[in-house]
């Protein structure tokens, strides 16, 4: 009888010591659950608010004098500041040769480009400034008459054309190509604009450097592998939306999840490619981990 009174007594301690630990456990996940959806709240709210620098440095042979590039693209009518002060002033206090807007600064759902008019005055205004299609300015092409506009701004439109700058005696091919030449539909077609440019520019590139502003990264990488090319500034991806440490981008338009052409900087063979992050969100899903960004560019 003693021993069964023992055996009781120790499964009931064995017991209150594990509805003890239980609620102890319970209390702690409810605490860390807390904390991890108040650390997401405050990353979506800072991410989404923010507005950083990404420095890149690269090299050529073809080039003595530095040159640097601000690149931006995907605003989607954001604006940072009234009028854009913020992006504007942390453009200007980069000191650029060139700014380069590789599209979607517009959002397709809203036929108004008044916020990229209002930007791209005061961009011109720094430094000369480029500007090729995005997907979402091609959609709105019927609506809006993107050409006038951005060069009545004092911006140049790159449409399948290409530009010389010089800088201290030297000189840089810059173009824009409005899409990707090589769809299937376009197969034994070689009378579509893009394609005429693509063969035109390569075949101008020769020694000085060359740099090409294409909004999609994704489609272009077979491309731009076996080609003259220094150098491919794109957007689009969104840096992938959310970004998860170690991995990379969680999701891109056209590549889906975990896209291998994200943020950053590729080596393709002798091009390089970098991809801005972009500074908008086209549709309701905000960043995470994922800030908008001017990315600066020096060559040499």
């Amino acid at each position: 009888y003693q021993k069964e009174v023992i055996i009781y007594v120790i499964n009931w301690n064995i017991s209150i010591l594990w509805w003890e630990n239980m609620k102890f456990f319970k209390k702690f996940l409810y605490v860390m659950g807390a904390a991890v959806i108040i650390l997401i709240l405050s990353n979506i709210i800072y991410c989404n608010r923010a507005l950083e620098i990404t420095n890149y440095k690269l090299s050529s042979d073809k080039l003595k004098t530095n040159f640097r590039i601000a690149l931006i693209s995907d605003q989607h009518n954001k604006q940072f500041g009234k009028n854009d002060r913020k992006l504007v002033q942390k453009i200007s206090e980069q000191k650029p040769d060139i700014i380069a807007v590789v599209g979607d600064i517009v959002t397709d759902n809203f036929a108004n480009d008044e916020v990229m008019k209002n930007l791209l005055v005061q961009l011109a205004q720094i430094a000369p400034t480029y500007y090729c299609l995005g997907n979402h300015e091609r959609n709105l092409a019927s609506q809006l008459a993107f050409k006038t506009d951005i060069e009545n701004c004092g911006a140049v439109l790159l449409d399948n054309e290409s530009i010389e700058i010089k800088k201290s005696g030297e000189s840089v091919l810059l173009g824009g190509l409005s899409d990707y030449p090589f769809y299937d539909f376009n197969e034994g077609n070689d009378d579509v604009p893009e394609k005429i440019f693509w063969y035109d520019f390569c075949g101008k590139v020769k020694n000085q450097y060359s740099i090409l502003l294409h909004h999609q990264p994704e489609y272009i990488y077979d491309m731009i592998s076996s080609s003259p090319v220094d150098l491919v500034l794109c957007g689009h991806t969104h840096g992938g939306l959310i970004r998860i440490p170690f991995i990379g981008g969680l999701f891109a338009p056209n590549q889906g999840f975990f896209p291998k052409y994200d943020k950053g900087e590729f080596d393709i063979n002798n091009t390089k490619m970098i991809i801005t992050s972009g500074l908008g969100n086209s549709n309701f899903l905000p960043r995470i981990n994922n800030c908008p960004e001017i990315c600066i560019i020096d060559i040499n």
